[in-house]
């Protein structure tokens, strides 16, 4: 009955689940894709990105054209890049191994955003990340000749072996057009951003080589990056960066950055950092005494938790609404109840914009995964009073949304491929008419509703005027113009009368309130403040204004008490940047004609290896490890082989992920040498383990939980390799494993946090291995229960239960040692699915109590942990070579209990035990995460009495991510 039910289960799944979700985990199955082929790049796109395709390619033909000279290196093959729609954010990123890669997502930046000062979003981004291209791939000399044996070996790229902060600001240097006053190394953002570290205290050179948490977090690398190019530029002469690029491209030992920098400009980093800090005294000194002088705005700063609150809003009855984004708990929709001096928790809210109507609710837009794979914005209603939060939209595309003053309409901003549009939905986000649709690449900011219900106010992004605000006529679907400058206004909102307009504006170099008569034109500034000022939003009376205040610390609710107002300067023409495009870009557009449908197959091709040493006690391995994945990864791949030097054998490891149709399917081969020990911990003999394994995936992702539903085969084989003993020889087995599981996951690590602050992690396996050949015969259950709960102070506390069941003669479970050999469900599961082992898994860690007893293996378990997780302190400091940086360090206390068993009479007590960890995650070479242990676990009951089964260890944390946006 058991076999049956099982491959009843196992037909109804594979037909059904397919239906409830595609299951690709990188692609949205349903695109189609092509590549455009030029000279110097293979452009690959989908369906509805024919006209940005060509536009991509005609940009990056022209930007190769002098970026290449300016670096001076052309790249041996075409560098590969990918043009996608599928995401509501601004971004990009670039690598070079496997092969040269540029990935560029066409949704333009809105005006609060530091990527928001642009003339062309796709120029300025593949500039940016071509410039990564060109920099990283270049190399000459020893490093250059030695790729021609290895191919694409990470340490064969000299310029990659740098802090991040170099290669960032590179690439954010070369995309600032200075002349034109676009890019960030010249924008009010980020002089607002470095401004405030300077008053707060430039940050040291060994805090700036390590990935950051203090704010502002990884912009660090891009903002202190550009900032110190310009201070080469100015100076040492802008040579001198051509020159730091140059001189280090033949550097054979990596991280050698001082002695780069003694060659180039005469002194290593760190006198040349004090000379930075001068540097940028002497340029935002002036600007912060000047602000000083001008009397700061006198203002009640309500909150402190500062990163990324955001987007207030008030009540009619005055209470104040808005989104808080700490990196220490939950981002959550907070609201000031009129009176009060504590904020409230409303609901849990990763939003990005809110609007709220005294009758009608609250409007916020949120981030959504849409078919597992695309990540859009959607409408979400909320109740005021109860935080029940309603999605009404699902997959629109809807990046923000305002009630009308009746409450009964929502008008909406749609983004798809780059073009903007405006949506008047009912109440229920159902879409009534569609008012204005862009076509030039118009985009549009937060709309706010007039009084009179009859217009809107926006800021307006234009290729020919860039940031304005305009007013959009609701009834004949007109355009009014209402500034004309060369600055960035953004975020506007009528005043309760209707008269004037708040909004944001950088008319002196400082983003400040501004309050624009409607009637008259005049601008008067509200505002005096020494970071920035955005998001006005004023209590229905007029008489008190709130507003997001920039800090050292990051954004927070600000209440504006009082200030002396003055007259706005403001420069009315056209953006520099609009009037002086080159001739190249006058150029009419080249069309490419060659075009084909994607062919994964010759960009899959292993491009370099790596050489490996692992060994212990029992083994030496000296091995390689290739991989290859193509662009857009239906093909994924990691090949690891290996001769175990000191037994004279082979093993190794094959993993294979086609992630395109419906399933995704994976296989992997292992061969490995398996130890076994006795109970005094003598090795007993080592026997051969060939394991094969066929998986299926269907996945179902939305943007707080992640289901994996598995369907799979594993083949084994195992037989004695060397025995150590007088056992004798043990017979040869073969197993074959039918299953199916279930994995979900919703925890989630926040940046701030020591560990996955809250969630769970479930997973359900169902095997048999009655329905083929098998030694083992019988079933096996497997429950695997994970639970994170958030405590104060960015404390944890962890759970674990663990029960295996199995009947007849299965593949014994077996506990003890410290390493998790079976991978849990991941907060990035799609990242985690080519590696994951779901079914065969057998082994559990059991801390305080060696791996390899006998008495510790069984037909059925039991485990569970209990675990405090608790911060100690974060550093955030390095060192310059070795380049060794530490993050923090945090501890663990742990209690543990398990056993195994074959029969119920054989169950006797669970065996216990305890322990602590001390955790230092560090930061190896600039920018791998690498988590050391140290501890003690010790075993209270036999097996465990004489105190072995410490716990200590290193590991790789999450693969580096490439160089982005």
């Amino acid at each position: 009955m058991k076999k049956h039910l099982l491959v009843f289960l196992l037909i109804t799944a594979t037909s059904i689940v397919p239906s409830i979700a595609s299951s690709a985990l990188t692609q949205d199955p349903s695109l189609q894709w092509r590549t455009l082929t030029t000279p110097h790049f293979e452009i690959h796109y989908h369906q509805g990105e024919e006209k940005i395709a060509q536009e991509v390619a005609n940009i990056s033909e022209r930007v190769h054209k002098t970026l290449s000279k300016t670096i001076n290196w052309e790249p041996e093959s075409r560098t590969q890049v990918v043009v996608t729609d599928r995401f509501d954010i601004s971004n990009g990123t670039a690598y070079v191994i496997p092969r040269n890669w540029m990935n560029l997502i066409v949704t333009p930046p809105d005006s609060f955003s530091s990527l928001g000062d642009y003339s062309n979003w796709l120029e300025l981004l593949i500039i940016h990340e071509y410039t990564h291209v060109l920099h990283l791939d270049k190399a000459h000399g020893l490093p250059k000749n030695l790729r021609n044996i290895f191919g694409r070996f990470l340490f064969l790229f000299p310029n990659l072996m740098q802090p991040p902060w170099i290669i960032e600001g590179l690439g954010t240097y070369f995309e600032t057009d200075y002349a034109h006053h676009t890019g960030r190394g010249q924008n009010s953002y980020y002089r607002m951003l470095m401004r405030l570290e300077v008053e707060s205290g430039v940050k040291p050179l060994s805090q700036i080589n390590q990935p950051l948490v203090s704010w502002p977090m990884n912009t660090s690398r891009y903002l202190y990056g550009v900032y110190f190019m310009n201070f080469i530029r100015d100076v040492y002469g802008e040579e001198k960066i051509q020159e730091l690029v140059e001189n280090y491209s033949d550097n054979l030992v990596p991280f050698t950055i001082n002695n780069n920098s003694i060659s180039t400009l005469g002194k290593p980093l760190d006198p040349l950092w004090e000379e930075f800090i001068q540097y940028l005294d002497k340029e935002f000194q002036p600007e912060i005494n000047n602000i000083k002088a001008q009397i700061l705005t006198e203002k009640e700063q309500l909150t402190s938790s500062g990163y990324f609150t955001t987007s207030p809003s008030i009540a009619t009855n005055g209470d104040v609404y808005f989104i808080e984004k700490n990196m220490q708990d939950e981002p959550r929709l907070m609201v000031f109840k009129k009176g009060e001096k504590e904020a409230r928790t409303v609901t849990k809210s990763h939003g990005n914009h809110l609007d709220i109507h005294f009758d009608a609710g609250i409007l916020v837009t949120e981030l959504n995964n849409v078919r597992n794979t695309n990540l859009f914005y959607d409408l979400h209603h909320i109740d005021p009073v109860s935080g029940k939060k309603t999605r009404i939209t699902r997959g629109k595309r809807y990046l923000y949304a305002n009630w009308s003053p009746d409450g009964q309409k929502i008008i909406a901003v749609q983004n798809t491929l780059g073009e903007h549009a405006l949506h008047l939905l009912n109440k229920k986000g159902e879409l009534e008419k569609i008012l204005w649709q862009g076509t030039d690449k118009t985009v549009l900011g937060p709309p706010d509703w007039s009084p009179t219900s009859d217009e809107l106010v926006i800021s307006v992004w234009r290729p020919d005027s860039q940031w304005n605000l305009e007013i959009f006529n609701i009834t004949d679907q007109s355009w009014k113009r209402l500034t004309q400058s060369e600055n960035i206004e953004t975020t506007p909102r009528y005043t309760a009368d209707g008269q004037n307009i708040l909004y944001s504006a950088d008319y002196d170099g400082v983003f400040n309130i501004q309050k624009l008569n409607i009637a008259t034109g005049n601008i008067t500034t509200l505002t005096n403040v020494m970071g920035g000022a955005f998001y006005p939003a004023a209590s229905s009376n007029t008489d008190e204004l709130y507003y997001i205040s920039a800090s050292s610390k990051g954004f927070d609710l600000s209440r504006h008490i009082s200030s002396t107002t003055r007259t706005a300067t403001v420069n009315n023409s056209p953006p520099a940047a609009a009037e002086n495009k080159t001739v190249e870009e006058k150029k009419p557009l080249t069309s490419y004609n060659v075009i084909s449908e994607y062919d994964p197959i010759p960009l899959i091709l292993p491009t370099g290896w790596f050489p490996y040493l692992y060994t212990t006690e029992e083994r030496t391995d000296l091995g390689i490890l290739t991989w290859g994945s193509d662009p857009i990864n239906r093909h994924n791949y990691t090949v690891n082989v290996a001769y175990d030097t000191k037994n004279k054998w082979f093993v190794g490891r094959v993993d294979y992920l086609y992630d395109r149709w419906d399933p995704s399917l994976k296989f992997s081969l292992d061969k490995q040498a398996v130890t076994y020990v006795d109970n005094n911990n003598v090795v007993e003999r080592y026997r051969n383990l060939d394991r094969y394994t066929f998986e299926a995936m269907w996945p179902i992702f939305t943007y707080e939980q992640q289901w994996l539903f598995h369907a799979g085969i594993v083949y084994e084989e195992e037989s004695d390799k060397d025995i150590q003993s007088n056992f004798g020889r043990l017979p040869d087995r073969k197993n074959d494993i039918v299953g199916i599981a279930l994995s979900y996951n919703s925890t989630y690590r926040l940046p701030d946090s020591i560990s996955p602050n809250f969630g769970r992690q479930v997973r359900g396996v169902v095997e048999n291995s009655d329905l083929l050949e098998s030694y083992n015969r019988g079933q096996i259950y497997t429950v695997d229960w994970r639970e994170f709960i958030d405590l104060p102070g960015l404390h944890v506390m962890g759970a674990r239960g663990v029960i295996g069941y199995g009947t007849d003669r299965p593949g014994y479970f077996r506990l003890g040692g410290t390493e998790e050999t079976s991978v849990p469900p991941h907060p990035q599961v799609a990242a985690f699915a080519a590696t994951q082992r779901i079914f065969g898994q057998r082994e559990y860690p059991l801390r305080g109590y060696p791996t390899g007893r006998s008495d510790l293996r069984g037909r059925r378990m039991i485990l569970a942990d209990l675990d405090w997780r608790f911060p100690i302190i974060r550093l955030e400091r390095g060192l310059m070579a070795p380049p060794i940086g530490i993050h923090q360090f945090h501890g663990k206390l742990f209690y543990t209990m398990g056993e195994v068993w074959n029969k119920e009479s054989d169950f006797k007590s669970l065996r216990r035990g305890a322990g602590a960890e001390f955790n230092a995650e560090l930061t190896a070479g600039y920018w791998i995460p690498v988590n050391m242990r140290l501890g003690f676990a010790r075993g209270f009951d036999e097996g465990g009495e004489d105190g072995r089964g410490g716990v200590g260890g290193a590991g790789l944390g999450p693969k580096p991510q490439p160089f982005a946006k």
